[in-house]
């Protein structure tokens, strides 16, 4: 007989700046759930809602543009101009906007409000009179005060954002930290575990196990392959995994294999069985590369914050190697190919999923 729980139910509010704070947000989500099997999420993002259901069983889904974060022109190029103006017409929070989705916490039941990175679900819950969680490497106030180096009309927005994220009753940050805060809670980088094992997944991809395989992936902005016929051309003997690829054929060549963007592999799974992984660096790839202990190619966005901090993680606790954004359309990081796959793999200690201590954490504040 299965045992019955009545629900406790949490918000979480999800940037919506690409997957990858949706991916930790739904770690986080899957295992306070193990711990606590009564808690029901109440998710609020513009992230996809099929992106949860990847990892969440039982949740509902709110449709909200969280935070305007960056506008992006694809996964390596970011859209300063667009940015400033979609945040005029964001910042400050509409209090209209507020209080009504306080008033949806307090009709869904709410007793807690997580947020990953989005100021609005801090405001929303000081509205409701609910605690706040925040869990960031970043938040969005430093990404516009770096920014208004260059470009000083981000201050404005970096000051309103600064006073939003000090109401966050608990503070959480998780490695690799861009602004370490001394009052914070620091926990280990957080990452979706893999469900099955390295055989299975290439079994399921229609694989040979004993072929080299290579995982790309460029996160959850649109992006373009345009060397996928140099990697049946010149790499025959290598697998290659190409994700959020907009195709309706799954096969691009013998050798290469395309997925959309809403596969049925789950995206851990996909890097744990790959000999490495070329990619963007973003936080939710560098976590799962380093709790499979995967080769990673990477590259990086040269005028963005965060990148130093994610660089430096990657150079001391994973295997691999930077790789030139300007070479990515050309495919002329390729020549770097043989190169990734003959790296030796550091043997490193396995480390806590920090998944797993902030949901120790948030199941102590909903028994207070």
């Amino acid at each position: 007989m299965v045992e019955q729980y009545s629900f406790r139910s949490v918000a979480l509010f999800v940037t919506s700046h690409g997957f990858g704070h949706a991916s930790r947000a739904c770690a986080v989500a899957k295992a306070l759930t193990d711990i606590r099997p009564e808690v029901r999420f109440e998710i609020f993002s513009s992230i996809p809602q099929w992106y949860f259901s990847g990892t969440l069983d039982d949740f509902r889904f709110h449709q909200l543009n969280c935070d305007i974060g960056l506008v992006q022109h694809d996964a390596l190029n970011t859209d300063i101009p667009g940015t400033l103006e979609a945040l005029a017409d964001e910042i400050p929070f509409k209090s209209t906007q507020i209080h009504a989705l306080a008033n949806k916490l307090t009709d869904t039941h709410c007793e807690l409000v997580i947020c990953d990175i989005a100021p609005m679900g801090i405001a929303v819950a000081r509205a409701a009179g609910l605690p706040s969680v925040l869990i960031e490497n970043f938040t969005w106030d430093w990404i516009y005060r770096s920014l208004a180096q260059g470009h000083p009309a981000f201050l404005t927005y970096a000051d309103a954002l600064e006073q939003v994220f000090t109401n966050a009753k608990v503070h959480i940050q998780t490695q690799p930290v861009c602004n370490p805060v001394s009052s914070a809670i620091h926990v280990n980088p957080i990452a979706r575990s893999p469900r099955q094992n390295r055989d299975n997944t290439r079994k399921a991809l229609g694989l040979q196990s004993k072929r080299s395989m290579v995982f790309l992936t460029m996160g959850g902005v649109p992006q373009e392959y345009p060397f996928v016929s140099r990697l049946h051309r010149d790499f025959s003997t290598i697998d290659f995994v190409i994700a959020g690829i907009e195709a309706r054929k799954e096969w691009a060549a013998p050798n290469v294999r395309l997925l959309p963007a809403n596969s049925s592999h789950y995206h851990p799974d996909l890097i744990n069985a790959a000999d490495a992984v070329i990619g963007k660096a973003g936080y939710s790839t560098i976590a799962e590369i380093y709790q499979s202990q995967v080769r990673f190619g990477y590259f990086v966005r040269e005028d963005y914050p965060e990148m130093q901090a994610l660089v430096n993680f990657l150079q001391h606790n994973t295997d691999g190697i930077l790789l030139s954004a300007q070479d990515y359309m050309s495919g002329d990081w390729l020549s770097e190919l043989e190169n990734l796959l003959a790296v030796q793999p550091a043997c490193r200690q396995q480390t806590l999923n920090g998944s797993l201590q902030v949901a120790q954490l948030v199941s102590e504040l909903l028994s207070t």
